[in-house]
C-alpha cells in the first residue's frame, strides 16, 4: 500500500469519526487542524485510576502552537544528525526547537543515562532499555511524568499498542493505572526464523531439513562435502552471533521447558528456570556435540558479529531476523555483494522431541522505554506533539522520508528505497530518516519497507512461536522480584560460564548435577520459592486489566 493510499484511509476514518461524534456525540472534536494526527477520547476524562495527568480540558492543537517549546531527547548514537532535514521539518510544523542528547553506544550507554537522570539537566525526553531497578528510583523520585490521562486524551500511540498487543501497555503500566513509561520498541510475537543457503543445498542435492535430525545431516555436509565447490575445507554447517544461544535455537525449541535465560511455566502453572531445567542440558549436550564435530563456527563461543562474518560465505544454516527477507536487509545487501551467486533461504523450523516446531518468541513487554521527564516545561503539549508524530502518516514520513524524493513504490506497490534510512547517502546529505528510533516503532502497516512476502514471514514466525511462548514466563517488573534483584548477577554468571564452557569443551555436561548444585547454592531456590508466589498474583493482575480493557 502506497503512501497515498494509506493518507486515503486515515482521512476516510477521520471522516467516519467526526460523523459519528457529530451523531451521537457530545460535539466536542480534535482541535487540531491541518494534517495532524492527534484524536482525543470522548469524554474528556481520563478512565484510569491514580495518576497525575488529566485528560481533562481542552486539546492542544499541537500545528498551531505561538510559542515555540525547547525540547531536548536523549537518543542512541546512530540516530543523531544534528539539525537534519528532518529535524527541521518537525521544528517548524510544531513550533519546537529540538536537541539531542546523543547516548555513547550499548556499552556505555545505561551509565550514561544514570548520570543524566541525577544531573540538573535531565532530557524532556529520556530513552533507556533494560535498567528496571533504577526506573523505579526515578519513578519514586517523582523524576518522570504520569502520561496516562495523556494517553486516553492523544491517542495514537495508545491505539496502537491496544491493536497490535493490549498486554504491552499492561506491563508499562503501574497498579494504580499510571503510566511513566512509553513502549518505544516492540519485537513482532516472533521475529526470527531458520535460514539455509539454497545454493549450497541444490549443489550437494539435498532437501531442506525438516527435523532436528535432518538439520545435523545437512550440517554436516555443508562441513565436509565441499558446498561451493571450490576443494577446500573452509565451510561450516551453522554460524551465528558469537557468545549469543539464540543462535542456538534449533536445538533450544526441540525440548520442552528448555531455555538460555527465561524462567518457564508448566501447564500446571509451575515456575521453574529455564537453564536449569532436564531439556537445556540436552540442547546445551547436543550443541556441544556438534561443535566438537566441526560443524559449528569455531568463533560462535566468542563475541563476534554475525553480519560481518556474512559476507564471508562461510557458513550455510543461520537462525536469525525475518526482516533479512526484505530487499534493502543491509545484512544480506553485504553478502550478495561478494556472493552474488549465493541464495539464503528462510525455512520452516525443524521438528524435535516435542514435536512441537516453535519460533523464538519475543515480549509482549518492550525490550526499550521512553518517558517525559520532570524537566519538560509543558508535558501535556510535548506528549500532545510527539504523539501526533507517531501517527501512521506522520511515522512513514519521519523514518521513510516523502514518496517520490526518498523512497517509490515499484509496479507491485512494494517499497523501494531511492534514499535508504540505514544508508551512507541518508548520513552524508543530513537528510535524518529513522529520527528518534526505537522511541516507538510500529510494527504494522506503517513498517513500509516490508515486502508483502516478508510480512508473511513475520506472521508465519510469530503463529509457530505461541506454544513456547505459553510456557515462558514475562514479569511485569523485574526489579519488584526481590531475590531475584539480588541473586542474579551470580547465577546468570555461572549459567554462562558453565553453559558456554560445556558447548566450547572445556567442561563436560556431565558435570550438570553439580552445575544445578551450585546455582541452588547462588540463591536458586529462593528464587524460584519467591517466583512462584510472584507469578500468581502476577496472571490475577494480568486478567483483571485485560478484563478492564477489552
Amino acid at each position: 500500500m502506497n503512501m497515498k493510499k494509506i493518507i486515503c484511509i486515515v482521512m476516510a476514518l477521520a471522516l467516519c469519526i467526526s460523523l459519528f461524534a457529530a451523531c451521537g456525540g457530545n460535539g466536542s472534536s480534535t482541535a487540531s487542524t491541518g494534517s495532524t494526527s492527534s484524536t482525543a477520547a470522548e469524554g474528556g476524562e481520563t478512565t484510569e485510576e491514580g495518576g497525575e495527568s488529566s485528560a481533562e480540558g481542552d486539546v492542544i492543537d499541537v500545528l498551531n502552537q505561538t510559542e515555540k517549546m525547547p525540547v531536548s531527547i536523549a537518543v542512541m548514537t546512530g540516530f543523531t544528525q544534528s539539525d537534519s532535514e528532518m529535524e527541521k521539518m518537525l521544528e517548524e510544523k510544531y513550533n519546537i526547537d529540538i536537541s539531542l542528547v546523543v547516548l555513547p553506544g550499548w556499552s556505555d550507554g545505561q551509565s550514561q543515562i544514570s548520570l543524566l537522570m541525577a544531573s540538573d539537566d535531565i532530557p524532556n525526553i529520556m530513552w533507556w532499555w533494560s535498567m528496571d531497578t533504577e526506573y523505579n528510583k526515578w519513578v519514586q523520585a517523582g523524576l518522570l511524568q504520569d502520561v496516562s490521562g495523556y494517553m486516553q486524551k492523544y491517542t495514537n500511540i495508545r491505539d496502537y499498542y491496544d491493536k497490535m498487543d493490549k498486554k504491552t501497555l499492561f506491563y508499562a503500566s503501574e497498579a494504580d493505572g499510571s503510566i511513566y513509561r512509553i513502549p518505544g520498541d516492540v519485537a513482532e510475537p516472533s521475529c526470527e526464523c531458520l535460514w539455509i543457503r539454497q545454493d549450497w543445498l541444490d549443489n550437494l542435492n539435498l532437501k531442506a531439513p525438516t527435523t532436528i535430525e535432518e538439520l545435523e545431516e545437512v550440517m554436516r555436509a555443508f562441513t565436509e562435502d565441499d558446498p561451493d565447490g571450490n576443494g577446500q575445507k573452509d565451510t561450516y554447517g551453522l554460524g551465528g552471533d558469537g557468545y549469543d544461544f539464540r543462535s542456538f535455537w534449533p536445538w533450544i525449541q526441540a525440548y520442552d521447558l528448555a531455555h538460555y535465560a527465561r524462567f518457564c511455566v508448566d501447564d500446571d502453572g509451575v515456575v521453574t528456570y529455564g537453564p536449569a531445567n532436564e531439556g537445556t542440558k540436552k540442547w546445551v549436550g547436543d550443541v556441544a556435540e556438534l561443535y566438537a564435530k566441526g560443524y559449528i563456527t569455531p568463533n560462535i563461543t566468542q563475541d563476534t558479529n554475525r553480519d560481518e562474518e556474512m559476507a564471508n560465505g562461510g557458513f550455510g544454516v543461520t537462525y536469525s531476523w525475518c526482516a533479512w527477507n526484505n530487499p534493502d536487509a543491509a545484512p544480506m545487501l553485504s553478502f550478495y555483494s561478494t556472493n552474488p551467486d549465493a541464495k539464503w533461504v528462510p525455512i520452516d523450523m525443524v521438528k524435535g522431541e516435542n514435536g512441537v516446531p516453535q519460533e523464538d518468541p519475543a515480549t509482549s513487554a518492550a525490550w526499550a522505554y521512553f518517558a517525559i521527564t520532570k524537566s519538560a516545561q509543558d508535558p501535556e503539549r510535548l506528549f500532545a506533539t510527539y504523539d501526533d508524530m507517531c501517527s501512521l502518516e506522520n511515522y512513514v514520513e519521519r523514518r521513510f522520508g516523502r514518496e517520490g524524493e526518498h523512497y517509490e513504490y515499484d509496479e507491485n506497490d512494494t517499497y523501494v528505497a531511492i534514499v535508504g534510512p540505514d544508508s551512507e547517502e541518508n548520513t552524508s546529505q543530513n537528510i535524518g530518516l529513522k529520527i528518534f528510533d526505537n522511541l516507538f516503532n510500529r510494527k504494522d502497516e506503517g513498517n513500509i519497507s516490508n515486502t508483502p512476502e516478508t510480512t508473511a514471514l513475520f506472521n508465519k514466525s510469530g503463529e509457530n512461536s505461541r506454544y513456547a511462548a505459553a510456557h515462558l514466563v514475562e514479569w511485569k517488573d523485574p526489579a519488584s522480584f526481590e531475590t531475584w534483584t539480588e541473586y542474579s548477577a551470580d547465577i546468570e554468571t555461572e549459567k554462562d560460564r558453565y553453559l558456554w564452557s560445556v558447548i566450547a569443551g572445556t567442561e563436560s555436561i556431565d558435570g550438570w548435577d553439580n552445575y544445578v548444585a551450585t546455582l541452588n547454592s547462588l540463591g536458586l531456590e529462593e528464587v524460584l520459592a519467591e517466583a512462584n508466589e510472584d507469578y500468581a498474583a502476577l496472571q490475577a493482575e494480568m486478567e483483571e486489566y485485560l478484563a478492564a480493557h477489552e
